[in-house]
């Protein structure tokens, strides 16, 4: 792992959740090549060990930590062994999530806990335990990996929507908060990013998803990473409260006029 001359994570610690694939590895990754010590937290524990052994042996510095953020036990108990092993925390990438398509009619109370679960009430709750270690780091960050659903909403996704409309109201409600003790949050809106779950996508699927994306392609991991890195650097000191869409244009123009084809 060749570190950048000035590696702009050099001496902190970076914790990102959903580190085992995806965004998530991309970040961890990244990230310990920036000079942090990575805590990568997935509840895929051998994916997740895997991804710190690469980290490792390209020379960066991380741990695993096994944590299903739907389990609110666990993000208590998680919370509180990161506070006693690393009192100062510099950055938390809130990656993690979980989309479901399925019309709101057959959405079941179980089924709107374990999305809204995974992906806001996890990042809140995660944000929170965190926030004494947070406080300590000369200048504490957070992003939240929302979507470009929060923002303008998915059809078939309802409950995934609100979720991620509900982590940039949070980053927005918590800005002023947070900003008093020097910590910064702000999210990312992604959208058609090349992930393992848009490998499960029917090929015609994502064809279609490229024509109605300016550039004209699916979006690398590594690409939505990069926008977390300078987020959570100090070169995005004054930032806080915002939310930067990183779908390759998707949301710029009106999806109707693109028509048939």
């Amino acid at each position: 792992m060749d570190r950048p001359a000035a590696a702009r994570l050099a001496g902190k610690v970076a914790a990102v959740t959903g580190s085992a694939s995806g965004i998530g590895a991309a970040s961890a990754l990244l990230f310990a090549a920036e000079g942090a010590h990575v805590l990568a937290l997935d509840r895929d524990e051998a994916a997740n060990r895997r991804i710190v052994e690469r980290l490792r042996q390209e020379g960066g510095s991380g741990e695993a930590v096994t944590l299903d953020l739907a389990d609110h036990a666990a993000v208590a108990t998680v919370g509180a062994e990161i506070r006693e092993r690393h009192p100062r925390v510099d950055a938390l990438f809130n990656n993690a999530g979980l989309v479901v398509f399925e019309p709101a009619a057959a959405t079941s109370d179980a089924r709107w806990d374990e999305v809204v679960d995974a992906n806001l009430r996890g990042a809140f709750m995660l944000t929170k335990e965190l926030l004494p270690c947070l406080s300590a780091a000369p200048a504490g960050a957070v992003v939240n990996n929302a979507s470009i659903d929060g923002l303008l909403s998915h059809p078939s996704a309802a409950v995934y929507s609100v979720a991620k409309a509900g982590m940039i109201a949070m980053a927005r409600s918590l800005a002023f908060e947070l900003g008093a003790d020097g910590i910064r949050i702000n999210c990312i809106a992604s959208g058609g990013i090349a992930t393992p779950m848009l490998d499960a996508v029917p090929e015609a699927i994502r064809e279609d998803a490229k024509r109605q994306i300016a550039l004209r392609r699916l979006g690398a991991p590594e690409e939505v990473a990069r926008v977390a890195l300078f987020l959570l650097s100090e070169e995005a000191s004054y930032i806080t409260g915002a939310t930067l869409t990183v779908d390759g244009g998707r949301t710029a123009i009106t999806q109707a006029v693109l028509g048939p084809g």
